[in-house]
C-alpha cells in the first residue's frame, strides 16, 4: 500500500501475501471391518483440502446411528484401528479431515460388530446303548458376539485321538450310531459361529454294549 497526500503517493509498504482457504471437504468411502474386540477403519482423502494441506483426521464413534462422539484425533493417515471394544456390540463411525482452518465435513457413516469364535460347549456327556452312544451338551457361555450356527463333533478310539466326525446344526444332542459293542469311543464338540469354530468341550467317553 501507499499513502497519498497533496504532493503525491508516498513509498510502498512492505509486501504481504495470503492464500484464501477453508476447512477440507468430507473424507470418502469410509469402511469398517470387524475383528476380535476391535474395528479396522479405512477411508479415502477428501476431494478438496480447502486450500491448505490436511494435517490429520478426527474419528467419531457411537453405539447408535447418528450418535457418534469424538474418540481419536490422528495424523494424516487413511486408516485407524479402534481397540478394546465389546464383541457383539455394533459400533458406528464417521471421520472428518482437519487443516489449519479447522475441522471439515463428515464422511459417510459406517458400522461393524466385533466378534470372535465361541467359547467351549459345556457339560458334554456320553450315554452308551447297543451299537450307539447318545451325546448331550449345553451351549457355550459365550457365542463370541456372533450367533451360533451349529456344532462340529469329533470322535476317536483313544483319549485325545479324536478327528472330525460330523457338522451339526444348532442342536444340543446327537446319537452316534453304527458303533462296535465293547469298544470305547471318545468325543468332544466345538461350537461354530459366523467367525469360525470355537474351543473344544471337555472330553467324554462311553462303551456301547448289549
Amino acid at each position: 500500500v501507499t499513502a497519498p497526500n497533496a504532493q503525491g503517493a508516498g513509498p510502498q509498504s512492505t509486501e504481504a501475501s495470503a492464500t484464501p482457504a477453508t476447512a477440507p471437504s468430507a473424507p470418502r468411502n469410509i469402511t469398517a471391518t470387524a475383528g476380535n474386540a476391535h474395528v479396522n477403519l479405512s477411508w479415502i482423502a477428501p476431494l478438496s483440502d480447502g486450500g491448505t494441506p490436511v494435517t490429520g483426521y478426527n474419528v467419531y464413534r457411537g453405539t447408535s446411528a447418528g450418535g457418534e462422539v469424538l474418540v481419536a484425533s490422528i495424523g494424516d493417515v487413511l486408516s485407524y484401528t479402534d481397540p478394546s471394544l465389546t464383541n457383539g456390540q455394533t459400533y458406528y463411525y464417521y471421520v472428518r479431515a482437519v487443516n489449519v482452518m479447522g475441522v471439515g465435513a463428515s464422511s459417510n457413516e459406517a458400522n461393524a460388530t466385533p466378534a470372535t469364535t465361541p467359547s467351549a460347549p459345556l457339560g458334554l456327556t456320553a450315554s452308551p446303548g447297543s451299537t450307539q452312544i447318545i451325546l448331550t451338551w449345553s451351549a457355550p457361555a459365550s457365542n463370541g458376539g456372533s450367533s451360533l450356527t451349529g456344532y462340529n463333533l469329533y470322535r476317536g478310539t483313544s483319549p485325545g485321538g479324536e478327528s472330525f466326525l460330523i457338522g451339526l446344526g444348532d442342536v444340543l444332542t446327537y446319537t452316534s450310531t453304527g458303533l462296535t459293542n465293547g469298544q470305547t469311543y471318545y468325543y468332544y464338540v466345538r461350537a461354530v459361529n459366523g467367525v469360525g469354530e470355537g474351543a473344544p468341550s471337555s472330553e467324554a467317553s462311553a462303551t456301547p454294549a448289549t
